[in-house]
C-alpha cells in the first residue's frame, strides 16, 4: 500500500461505484416495471374514449381525442399518436366499424377481454381488448412495445445520469476530505523531521486524533529511551576522558622521567614510550569522535572562516612539520562556512596530521581554501605513498589501517583519524573523495563544504609558504 490517502480514497469511490450501481439497477427494474403498469392504464384511458365516441367516428377525431392523452414532452422521439396506437371498433358480429391509419383491417387480436401481446405490421404490441355491451362493439387499442421503453429508459436515464456524474465530483471531494483526515500524521512527520539530531524532547501535537494517541504515545516512549541511551554515553564520555587521561599522563610523566634517568635510554624504554603514547592518542581521538556525534551535543552552526581556521591549526601544528623537515605551502583566501568550529578544527587537525605522518622527511604538503560555484573547497595534498583507489571507501572505517603502519613513519596510528574526518564533513553536510595528488605524487583530500549564506566578508587572496 503505496499511500493510505489513495487506498482510502479508491476503496470509498470503489464503494459507493458498487452501490451506485445495485441500487440503480434495482431501480430500473423497478421502474420498468411501474412504467409498463402506466402504460396499461393510459391503454385502458383510450378504449374508454373509443367507448364514449360515436360508432360514426372517424379516424382523424380519434387520433385527436389520443394526442390528449400523449405525454407532454417526448424528447427527440416525435412521435404522434397515429404512430404510437391504433386502434379498431368493431361491431358484435365481427364488422370492421372503424380504424386508425396504422391499424389493420383484420382484427389485431382474439376478441377476448383483456391485455396481451400481439405482432402485427412488423412491431411487437401490446393490447387491450374491451366489449361495449350497451353499443353492442368490441374495442381495440395498441401501443408499441418499442415506444414504450424509449419513452421509460428516457425518463429513467435522466433520472440516473445526475447520479453517474456526480461520482468524478464525490472522488475529488473524498480525496480532500481523507488528506485532511490524515493531516495529522503528517503534521507528526513533520514535528519529528524538522527537529535536531540531538533534540529528543516529548512530540506535543494540539487536538491528536484519539486514532493517533498510540503513535503519539509510542514515540514519546521511543524519545524517552533514546534520551536515557545518550545520556549514559555522556556519562561514559565524561568518565573515560577523566579516568583514561589522568593515568595516561601519569604513565607520560613517569616514562619522561625513566628516559632522564637512564644514561643511554633502550631500545625497550623507547617502545614503552612510543606506546603510552600511542595510547594517548587513541583515548583522544575516541574521545574527539563521541564528543563531534550530532547527538551527543547540540549543534549550533555559527559562519567560520575557514581560511582563518587552517592558518590557526597550522601554526599549532606546524612544530610536528618542522621535525620531519617537511616543505609545507598553504594557499587560498578568505571561505566563510555554517559550521562548529572545534569540529571543523578537530577536522583540520587530523588532515595535517595524516599527511605529515605519512609523508616522508623532507617531503611536501599542500593545503589550499577558496569558494568553488558558492562552495568552500578545502584540498590537502602530500608527496607519501598515497592511498591505493581500491582502498578509498575502507580507510574512513574506524581503526582500519592500511597495511599496518605501511610507511616506517616511526608514528603509530589509531585508524580513527579519517573516521572522525569524514563523520565531521557528513554532520557539516560537506562531501569528501580521495585521489592521486598530480602535483605532489601522494595523496589528495578533497572535501566541499557548502558557502555560508552570512558571508559578506572581502576576498584576499593569501599564500604561506615553509
Amino acid at each position: 500500500m503505496a499511500s493510505i490517502r489513495l487506498f482510502l480514497t479508491l476503496t470509498l469511490i470503489s464503494i459507493i461505484v458498487l452501490v451506485t450501481f445495485l441500487s440503480s439497477l434495482r431501480g430500473y427494474q423497478e421502474s420498468m416495471i411501474e412504467a409498463e403498469r402506466l402504460f396499461d392504464l393510459q391503454l385502458l384511458e383510450h378504449v374508454k374514449l373509443l367507448s364514449l365516441a360515436k360508432p360514426a367516428v372517424t379516424a382523424t377525431s380519434a387520433n385527436e381525442v389520443f394526442e390528449e392523452l400523449m405525454l407532454p414532452d417526448q424528447g427527440d422521439l416525435n412521435l404522434s399518436a397515429e404512430m404510437v396506437i391504433a386502434y379498431q371498433i368493431f361491431s358484435e358480429n365481427g364488422r370492421l366499424l372503424s380504424r386508425s391509419v396504422i391499424a389493420p383491417f383484420t382484427a389485431m387480436g382474439p376478441f377476448e377481454v383483456g391485455y396481451r401481446d400481439v405482432n402485427f405490421n412488423g412491431y411487437r404490441w401490446r393490447l387491450l381488448v374491451i366489449r361495449d355491451l350497451e353499443e353492442q362493439q368490441w374495442l381495440m387499442a395498441a401501443q408499441r412495445y418499442d415506444v414504450r421503453y424509449e419513452l421509460a429508459e428516457s425518463v429513467i436515464l435522466q433520472s440516473v445520469t445526475p447520479t453517474v456524474l456526480s461520482i468524478p465530483i464525490a472522488a475529488i471531494l473524498i480525496w480532500f476530505i481523507v488528506g485532511y483526515g490524515l493531516r495529522p500524521i503528517s503534521l507528526l512527520a513533520k514535528e519529528v523531521r524538522s527537529r535536531e539530531a540531538s533534540d529528543l524532547s516529548r512530540v506535543q501535537l494540539d487536538g491528536v486524533p484519539r486514532e493517533l494517541t498510540p503513535l503519539t504515545q509510542s514515540t514519546n516512549d521511543l524519545l524517552r529511551r533514546l534520551q536515557s541511551s545518550f545520556s549514559r554515553e555522556k556519562r561514559f564520555a565524561a568518565d573515560a576522558a577523566h579516568e583514561l587521561r589522568t593515568p595516561i599522563s601519569t604513565l607520560k610523566v613517569q616514562v619522561h622521567n625513566l628516559l632522564a634517568e637512564l644514561d643511554r635510554p633502550s631500545a625497550t624504554a623507547e617502545e614503552l614510550r612510543q606506546g603510552v603514547d600511542a595510547m594517548g592518542h587513541l583515548v583522544e581521538q575516541i574521545l574527539v569522535l563521541n564528543r563531534t556525534a550530532p547527538d551527543q551535543y547540540m549543534v549550533q552552526f555559527l559562519p567560520v572562516d575557514l581560511y582563518e581556521l587552517v592558518k590557526d591549526v597550522v601554526s599549532a601544528e606546524f612544530e610536528q612539520v618542522l621535525q620531519r623537515e617537511q616543505v609545507f605551502e598553504l594557499d587560498g583566501s578568505t571561505a566563510v562556512v555554517s559550521g562548529d568550529a572545534t569540529a571543523l578544527r578537530s577536522l583540520v587537525q587530523n588532515l595535517l596530521s595524516n599527511a605529515s605522518k605519512y609523508t616522508p622527511v623532507g617531503g611536501a604538503i599542500r593545503m589550499n581554501v577558496r569558494e568553488v560555484d558558492q562552495q568552500v573547497q578545502l584540498v590537502v595534498e602530500d608527496s607519501g605513498p598515497g592511498i591505493p583507489q581500491s582502498h578509498h571507501e575502507r580507510v574512513f572505517d574506524r581503526f582500519y589501517r592500511l597495511d599496518g603502519d605501511r610507511n616506517a613513519s616511526g608514528v603509530s596510528g589509531s585508524g580513527l583519524g579519517l573516521a572522525i574526518v569524514k563523520h565531521i564533513v557528513e554532520m557539516h553536510g560537506g562531501d569528501i573523495t580521495l585521489s592521486a595528488s598530480e602535483a605532489l605524487g601522494g595523496l589528495c583530500v578533497t572535501i566541499m563544504f557548502n558557502a555560508s549564506a552570512n558571508d559578506s566578508a572581502s576576498q584576499h587572496n593569501n599564500k604561506v609558504i615553509a
